[in-house]
Order: C-alpha cells, then sequence, then structure tokens
C-alpha cells in the first residue's frame, strides 16, 4: 500500500509540474524609425515589428515630442508582428518618444517606448531621406535604448499556485492515510 501511495505522490508531482505555462511574449525586435537615431528628415509612419504576431485589438502607438504634442495621425495597422502607424508631416526639429502598446498573441499586454531626433526642418515634399535616417533603418541596431515593460493581469500564475495547492493538498491526504495505518498495526 505504501508503495503505490509513493507511486502516486510522485505521479501526481510529475504531472502538475508539466502544465505550467510557457513565459515566452512578444517582444520588439525592430523599429523604423530606429531607438536613439538621428533624423535628417521627419518620418511619415513609425513601423514595429515583434518576434511574434501581436493582437490587432487594443493597439496603441504614440509619437510625442519633448513639449507634450501628439504627433501621430493614424490608427495603427497591424499585420501579423508588424505594427505600422503614420506620423503628421512637418514635425519640427527635436526629439520624440514613440510609445506603444500591443496585446501578444498569447494576450499578455506588452508596452515600451524608445526615443528618435529629427535633426533638421522639413524639407521640400518628395525629398529624399537623407543617409543618416537610411542607416537609421537597419534594425540590427534597433534594440539599443528601447524601453520595454512587460505587464500582466496574473492569469498565468493561477495554474501554478492551484497546482502547488493540490499538490499540498494530495501530500497531506497521504500523510493522513499513513499515520491510520501506523495506528491500526501499532
Amino acid at each position: 500500500m505504501k508503495r503505490i501511495i509513493t507511486v502516486l505522490a510522485v505521479a501526481a508531482v510529475w504531472l502538475l509540474l508539466g502544465i505550467v505555462p510557457a513565459q515566452a511574449h512578444s517582444e520588439l525586435v525592430s523599429s523604423t524609425p530606429t531607438a536613439d537615431s538621428v533624423l535628417d528628415t521627419p518620418p511619415q509612419s513609425a513601423e514595429l515589428v515583434f518576434n511574434q504576431k501581436v493582437q490587432n485589438t487594443f493597439v496603441t502607438v504614440t509619437v510625442v515630442g519633448t513639449d507634450g504634442q501628439q504627433w501621430g495621425n493614424s490608427t495603427p495597422v497591424v499585420a501579423g508582428a508588424r505594427l505600422t502607424a503614420g506620423i503628421e508631416a512637418g514635425i519640427p526639429p527635436g526629439v520624440y518618444t514613440v510609445g506603444y502598446r500591443v496585446v501578444s498573441e498569447d494576450g499578455h499586454p506588452i508596452t515600451g517606448s524608445y526615443p528618435f531626433t529629427v535633426s533638421a526642418a522639413p524639407g521640400p515634399a518628395g525629398a529624399t531621406p537623407g543617409p543618416t535616417e537610411a542607416a537609421a533603418a537597419t534594425p540590427a541596431s534597433s534594440a539599443i535604448g528601447m524601453t520595454t515593460t512587460e505587464t500582466s493581469k496574473g492569469a498565468p500564475m493561477v495554474l501554478p499556485i492551484l497546482g502547488g495547492i493540490v499538490v499540498l493538498l494530495f501530500v497531506g491526504g497521504i500523510v493522513l492515510v499513513l499515520r491510520g495505518e501506523r495506528r491500526k498495526k501499532g
């Protein structure tokens, strides 16, 4: 009887350890304009690329100047792992912050922000981007200077907590059964 209870206890713990949910969530892998880039001409949009698909609900992208003025001019468009939001034409030279909030495919909200700088006044319509902007579009340097914060409502932690409670109750039951058997023998 003791062996059966021990085997059941080990099996229960082993099964409960296997139900812990995966903790990998979406994260920003590249952006245009890139973090900390200095652009010769103002960008027309902000493009964010994540390592996984993001949901197209509850998406927010802001482009804010140091004076607090909003420069985003469109509803963000989600296409798989790519997110694009328009930026108003004619933004003046200065430092801007791209802020974002998306919901990853697994339901976790992901927020973050990063700065970029426009160094010159807007050029004539149809002007080509300068070399600094072209270099800034390189994804390899996009993670530098980004600030990301992942938030969660705590739902994924419910399963491990409940699993722990079940294991404790199961082990407590085994202890009570074993004590009862010892009393009968003694």
